[in-house]
């Protein structure tokens, strides 16, 4: 195929990179503790890590996000005479560079006149975004969190600095109305993604993805992780932790909760989490008349969701894919759940099956299956002692696959030119 970029920054792949620069599009936000914990990992092994978010965070940080935020340059609001200074800057310095990326990028396949616009604006971005990295000392290595628009900025001032880009892929960032990722993907020396499923989608669709993917799971800090002496009460809490959105799936929860009462089970759920639909589950409890065994607690900060962790009996997370093409990978609240010993109930959905074994360290049900759900929970909410053994296998596989200092460690080795992983 034609290239959509030139291939000069990708070929200097081999620097080793003392320092990195780390673009996001918000950060901190409540659910981007594996960054933070990716961040802390990579800083511990010598190299240097500056982060660099596009948008401030809107939500009340809790103290260590707080601390976070003071070591983040913040991009946005921008200031109009810097933003003509870097556009200058690099438009003479380095005319034919500046061109072509603004070209190829706002004349890439697939893109609606909207599409186009916005890449025109993180063009705009990334070029302030290389000034204000020039101005305070370059690094080795630019690397983007989420293959969308932190990943155009990444790569317009990768190209315009001379050092190598990479990007990490999630899962909305991929599957929702994904715009020029083939040439993200071709401007990237490397690209991680955290699930097996995501990286046989890329190198599916996705010509420049071939040879490019590797797959390298989201590391967990067990020692963070300490499950207490038994898990539950004489009433056992079903808990589930996600983005009140869609692709969780928590709509089915309710109707299985609705169930299980029905059959008379006795049990408590809380939900944690906030996003655009809860009204909608605030309704639908009230509908079923389910006030009394569902809480949606909101969000809460990580130490408190660790705490409810401790208190519950098991953890549940019915994914689904959404109308929108939205869906999960595997949801760090999973393997948080595995660590702390509850049994997992979830869906076959995405990399999901990836983490939870069947009947091993949980139990997966098909998306959108009410009463396979529900019959899940029931199954777990009754026989404690199976539910036990399963949260206590969880653990195990956790500290085998999942390990930070293990998986951080490939992702390090990628920055270093230490070679790849499988």
């Amino acid at each position: 195929m034609t290239s959509v970029l030139p291939t000069d920054v990708t070929q200097q792949s081999d620097r080793v990179a003392q320092s990195v620069t780390y673009i996001i599009g918000t950060y901190p936000l409540l659910t981007t503790t594996f960054i933070d914990r990716e961040i802390r990992a990579i800083r511990a092994r010598g190299t240097s890590v500056e982060v660099v978010s596009l948008r401030q965070p809107t939500h009340e940080l809790s103290p260590e996000q707080a601390g976070l935020a003071k070591d983040t340059t913040y991009i946005r609001p921008v200031k109009l005479s810097a933003l003509v200074r870097h556009h200058v800057r690099f438009a003479l310095r380095r005319p034919i560079r500046y061109a072509s990326t603004l070209l190829r990028l706002a004349m890439g396949r697939g893109q609606s006149m909207r599409d186009r616009a916005r890449t025109i604006g993180h063009f705009g971005l990334g070029v302030h975004v290389a000034g204000q990295i020039l101005d305070g000392g370059t690094p080795d290595r630019l690397h983007a969190h989420f293959i969308d628009r932190a990943a155009v900025v990444s790569l317009v001032a990768a190209r315009l600095l001379d050092v190598p880009y990479s990007v990490t892929a999630h899962a909305s960032d991929i599957y929702v109305s994904p715009v020029l990722l083939n040439a993200k993907i071709e401007g990237a020396d490397f690209v991680v993604t955290c699930t097996g499923y995501n990286e046989s989608h890329l190198v599916r669709e996705f010509e420049a993805a071939d040879g490019k993917v590797t797959r390298i799971y989201h590391g967990l800090d067990l020692d963070r992780y300490v499950p207490g002496e038994e898990h539950g009460s004489p009433r056992p809490t079903v808990l589930a932790v996600g983005q009140l959105r869609e692709k969780k799936g928590f709509v089915h929860l309710l109707d299985a909760s609705h169930s299980l009462v029905q059959a008379g089970v006795d049990f408590r759920c809380e939900i944690i989490g906030e996003g655009p639909q809860r009204a909608e589950l605030e309704r639908r409890i009230d509908e079923l008349g389910l006030a009394e065994q569902v809480v949606l607690r909101g969000a809460l900060p990580h130490d408190e969701v660790i705490d409810a962790y401790r208190r519950a009996s098991m953890f549940v997370l019915p994914s689904v894919v959404g109308d929108d093409g939205d869906r999960d990978g595997i949801p760090n609240v999973i393997l948080e759940a595995m660590a702390m010993e509850l049994p997992v109930v979830s869906t076959t959905n995405s990399g999901i099956p990836e983490a939870v074994e069947h009947g091993e360290t949980g139990l997966l049900v098909p998306p959108h299956d009410v009463e396979a759900l529900a019959a899940a929970l029931e199954r777990l909410l009754v026989d404690r002692s199976a539910a036990h053994a399963m949260g206590v296998r969880g653990r195990a596989a956790v500290a085998a696959r999942f390990d930070a200092e293990t998986n951080i460690g490939a992702l390090y080795d990628r920055f270093v030119g230490a070679g790849t992983t499988s």
